[in-house]
């Protein structure tokens, strides 16, 4: 569709009513005897508990039936999948091409439109010089009258920067939680930094969900043409990024110009930057001397304080009457190898900082990223990968990947058995992906065989936990002949039949769940047995697996082409299993369940020890006092963030999380590697964890809390609120996710997929997962309490962490860094042990800050005191004067534009 400069593009959009963004359905009566007898009655009583909050949809059923309409090809099934989140709407009947053309008109790179209005069902987009409406923004007034007022989108495109915003999320903005926020809601906003090609349904905590900034208005812009891989190149520049990427830098510039202005514009008068990507903060100093270049758009040093905080610059826009505190994340306290310009200066004795990344070889370029790459080598490429292969494996997912992808459902496994609404979680994330899916069910046959082996822990879950590692023999069995050699493809869906058992068994249920009123799907043996027919486990493995074409080869057209490719790619995970096994000499074991977590964790401290502090960096990671562990391979987390994937918030990913940090941490100060710890995240995609590591008892700042360390210098110290809901209820609006698998992209809302709340995420953390909460995740919270950690400071102030720090009658805003919007709407995240005497609540004295006490380790976030060292910092940021003549500098023109 082409957009003209004289007319008005309207596209109505066609929407499947479901009730919620994830339906339920879920009966007691499938819970197993086994289970039945693994359970106590707590968790029975919660896990019935869950099931009856939600009921399965009819709609929904009917939409997925459309994909066992006889006139749909599986091949045709398959390219619905593995399109992201909108493979999700397309599962609940949504249309291929039922998208908003508008909202992808106006993204389009080159494209004059100048702005649009979105709202579910219907988007506008028009050029400045079309004719003025009869509503707000020159819109027709008939737009969106079908909708919510909450539904309401706004864009503008500002010398190419596309700033959109959550515009109907002001009529659900309630006065308790304006409140709670702090007295200036009213005049300061957030301000983010995305990036182009990158929209996902995210989790509240993440940068690019509004609610993650709650109740604070949240602008996003989209700098033009700046992808991840961009922001990577520019960010690995540190601060010679304008002078190696010029145009880049230049396009970030203008975005956070336009932020600026669309702020004002909207009657805000303070405007805290973030960034969605941890990249960003490393190239801070480069955009900071760039914004005061732009004439009368020109950004100056404020003059009561040039920083906020440590190496956040705070900036006066005299052209707009507005303060800007540009905040980018984490990564801007070392994004200088220089001691004096980051945060080694503000560090206690014998303290560090761990930085947890989604890509340690995306923060180094040149050699030294090859350096670092080289470590990871003996684990990506396949040694059988040659012409004597079955078929060419370049290209595919690497070993690592795969065997990170079978350790991120074993405990999975043990949840589905008894919860159908995990089931349906687990077929709803597979749908957003093909490449990976097959690894994924191969960990779920692994986690049940070994759920089954008493010998390895009281409960199913410690059994998964424990004996995956000990199934080297079932798994050479079925992937090698007795000699050690593959076995050749003419046999290999025979040796693996165990798997495609364990696999017809979930189908069956996952077809119960969605399909149990269309039994013509079904065949009814004698002995009373359910099989699919071949046809319906064609269509549903279509559907969970999409292409599973080797080497890009077109959908295979039969299921026995379709079986054999699913066959080949479970054989190449077992090999894959048994050769990284070969380089993983420090365990005994297959790297599956708790030998994985001392696998990665050794692995990761290894190559801080003897990599990182010796490879040259443009940054402060240094493998000591700020050590890298790197996320990128942590079941549940790295392959989705690598992939633009949705990542979820079951109870079970934020375990391996936990389990893996913490293990590199005991090695870490075991060998006396590093000091006390604080922890920062780099990755946005990390900061939803961050909650959970404060109930943990970590210290860690991210850049959502981070806003909160720098808004303390402000008159106007924020407090972020938990968005909560209750029947769903207030609604929210419905997300914008795109489909970028074609350039260019595609974007659709749907009202079945509304913005992930933490009401709507909390379902689904403990969806049969409630035995990961109650053993393990306890003993990791009672190894956490031997980790010596760093006390967080600002100035004199004990900055406070934890949920108990989120007291408003006893704090103030600013003084706990506890991001409430991040977290989860639940009581806990992990249960306190009963054998410990719950002494917490009389414990308050601890929280209270005591300025005359002597901390050894700490981290002090406040702006720097040492005068040369911020004369230092000041010219890094602004160039040329000291700090004090150049505040006097901005202070007069600031007058003069007053």
């Amino acid at each position: 569709m082409t957009t003209s400069d004289e007319e008005m593009v309207n596209v109505t959009e066609s929407v499947v009513n479901v009730t919620d963004s994830v339906v339920r359905f879920a009966n007691l009566n499938v819970l197993t005897t086994e289970i039945l007898n693994d359970s106590d009655d707590d968790e029975l009583e919660r896990l019935a508990g869950m099931r009856s909050r939600r009921t399965l949809n009819s709609k929904s059923r009917d939409s997925l039936s459309y994909f066992f309409d006889e006139s749909i090809h599986p091949t045709q099934i398959m390219a619905s999948t593995g399109r992201g989140g909108t493979s999700r709407m397309f599962a609940r009947g949504k249309d291929l091409n039922d998208e908003l053309s508008s909202v992808g008109n106006f993204f389009q790179r080159g494209s004059t439109l100048w702005k649009a209005t979105a709202f579910t069902k219907t988007a506008v987009a028009s050029d400045r010089n079309s004719p003025a409406g009869t509503s707000r923004g020159g819109v027709s007034c008939e737009l969106g009258s079908e909708d919510h007022p909450v539904q309401e989108m706004e864009f503008f495109n500002i010398g190419g920067a596309k700033v959109y915003f959550y515009y109907g999320l002001d009529v659900i903005r309630a006065p308790e939680h304006v409140m709670n926020a702090g007295p200036h809601v009213r005049d300061t906003a957030v301000g983010v930094l995305m990036l182009d090609q990158y929209k996902i349904h995210e989790r509240p905590g993440d940068p690019s969900n509004p609610l993650t900034f709650w109740p604070y208005q949240a602008f996003f812009v989209i700098p033009q043409g700046i992808t991840f891989q961009k922001c990577k190149d520019v960010g690995s520049c540190g601060s010679n990024a304008l002078r190696d990427y010029p145009l880049e830098t230049s396009a970030i510039c203008q975005a956070l110009l336009a932020l600026a202005e669309v702020a004002s514009k909207h009657g805000y008068k303070r405007l805290m930057i973030v960034g969605d990507c941890g990249y960003y903060g490393l190239a801070a100093e480069a955009f900071a001397r760039n914004l005061s270049c732009w004439g009368d758009q020109s950004w100056v040093p404020h003059p009561d304080s040039a920083f906020a905080s440590f190496r956040s610059p705070r900036f006066r826009s005299p052209h707009l009457d507005l303060d800007i505190i540009l905040c980018l994340g984490t990564t801007q306290l070392i994004a200088s190898p220089e001691p004096e310009k980051n945060l080694s200066t503000q560090l206690g004795a014998n303290t560090s900082v761990v930085y947890l990344t989604a890509d340690a070889c995306g923060f180094y370029s040149g050699d030294a990223q090859t350096t670092v790459s080289e470590e990871y080598a003996p684990f990506m490429d396949r040694p059988w990968n040659s012409n004597e292969w079955h078929f060419n494996l370049n290209g595919e997912v690497s070993m690592f990947d795969l065997v990170a992808r079978v350790n991120s459902s074993i405990l999975n496994a043990v949840g589905i058995k008894s919860d159908d609404g995990a089931l349906e979680d687990i077929f709803e994330s597979l749908l957003e992906i093909s490449t990976g899916s097959t690894s994924y069910l191969v960990g779920l046959f692994l986690g049940d065989t070994a759920s089954q082996m008493r010998e390895y822990g009281e409960t199913s879950i410690e059994r998964a936990w424990i004996g995956c590692s000990h199934l080297t023999e079932l798994i050479q069995g079925m992937a090698q002949n007795d000699d050690g050699k593959p076995h050749p493809k003419d046999v290999i869906i025979e040796k693996v039949a165990p798997v495609f058992e364990y696999i017809e068994s979930i189908l069956l249920r996952i077809d119960n769940v969605y399909l149990g009123s269309l039994p013509r799907h079904k065949v009814w043996h004698p002995d009373g047995t359910v099989n699919l027919t071949e046809e319906s486990e064609f269509r549903m493995l279509a559907l969970l697996l999409g292409n599973p074409g080797l080497n890009g080869n077109p959908p295979p057209p039969t299921y026995k082409e379709f079986k054999l490719d699913v066959a080949l790619r479970i054989q190449d995970t077992f090999l894959s299993l048994l050769e990284v096994r070969k380089h993983a000499d420090n365990i005994t074991g297959l790297p599956i369940g708790v030998s994985y977590v001392e696998f990665l964790a050794s692995f990761l401290a290894n190559l801080n020890r003897n990599v990182l502090s010796t490879v040259e960096a443009s940054h402060g990671i240094d493998g000591k006092t700020f050590p890298l562990f790197d996320c990128r391979y942590v079941p549940g987390f790295g392959f989705a963030v690598a992939n633009s994937l949705t990542v979820w918030t079951r109870m079970s990913n934020y375990h391996w999380m936990s389990a893996i940090l913490l293990r590199f941490s005991e090695i870490m100060q075991e060998k006396g590697w590093m000091g006390a710890a604080a922890y920062h995240m780099e990755c946005t995609e990390l900061f939803s964890f961050t909650p959970f590591f404060h109930e943990m008892g970590i210290p860690v700042v991210d850049g959502v809390n981070g806003v909160l360390i720098a808004s303390r210098l402000t008159d106007a110290p924020m407090r972020f609120v938990n968005f909560k809901q209750k029947n769903n209820e207030p609604q929210t609006p419905s997300a914008l996710v795109a489909d970028v698998s074609e350039d260019p992209s595609s974007y659709y809302r749907d009202n079945s997929m509304p913005l992930r709340t933490p009401t709507l995420d909390s379902e689904v953390y403990e969806q049969g997962m409630y035995k990961v909460k109650r053993t393990l995740m306890i003993a990791d919270k009672k190894r956490w309490s031997m980790i010596k950690l760093a006390q967080p400071l600002y100035e004199d102030f004990k900055l406070l962490y934890g949920f108990k720090s989120y007291d408003q009658s006893r704090f103030r805003p600013g003084d706990s860094i506890y991001p409430a919007s991040s977290a989860l709407d639940i009581g806990k995240y992990v249960d306190d042990d009963d054998d410990d005497d719950d002494d917490d609540d009389d414990d308050d004295d601890d929280d209270v800050a005591n300025p005359s006490e002597i901390l050894e380790h700490f981290v002090q976030y406040a702006q720097i005191k040492d005068e040369k060292e911020l004369d230092s910092n000041f010219h890094s940021f602004f160039g040329g004067d000291k700090y004090r003549d150049r505040c006097e500098n901005a202070h007069r023109v600031t007058v003069k534009e007053s």
